[in-house]
């Protein structure tokens, strides 16, 4: 007889950001830049830097947590990463950061990071990558700037 398999962990929230600091000495987590939108000057792109943070609680046991950046307009998957993911008890929230360097974007419009486990999305965040309007400035950028 097949064991049931555990409820899926709880997503309490999901943020992107510019960085994320950690206190070593307190274990809160500050969340610098938080943004909805990458003002980017050309498609394709590259996003030197950002972050996002994940709290997670009801993790029984280790459990593996896939993080994935999906562009909308046709769902292709442009960035993952995944790995284990344990507390000592149910109650427990884990904060997980993500520092994704170098992310190439090659057009603009509606993005998505999903936070998944066992294939199942557990939690969603939209943001939108933008060009300027036509005849606007785009100064001397090399590449996005989140807003």
């Amino acid at each position: 007889m097949e064991t049931p398999s555990a409820a899926p962990p709880s997503v309490v929230s999901m943020l992107i950001c510019d960085q994320v600091i950690d206190d070593k000495i307190t274990n809160k987590k500050s969340a610098i830049g938080l943004f909805n939108m990458i003002l980017v000057p050309r498609v394709p792109t590259t996003i030197p830097n950002l972050s996002v943070l994940a709290s997670v609680t009801e993790i029984s046991g280790r459990r593996d947590l896939q993080l994935r950046l999906i562009r909308e307009h046709d769902n292709a998957v442009i960035f993952e990463t995944h790995g284990p993911i344990a507390a000592p008890d149910p109650l427990t929230t884990v904060d997980l950061v993500f520092g994704i360097q170098g992310l190439r974007l090659d057009r603009d419009g509606p993005h998505a990071f999903e936070l998944c486990y066992e294939g199942e999305i557990l939690s969603r965040r939209r943001f939108r990558v933008r060009l300027p309007p036509p005849g606007a400035q785009t100064g001397n950028q090399s590449g996005g700037a989140p807003s």
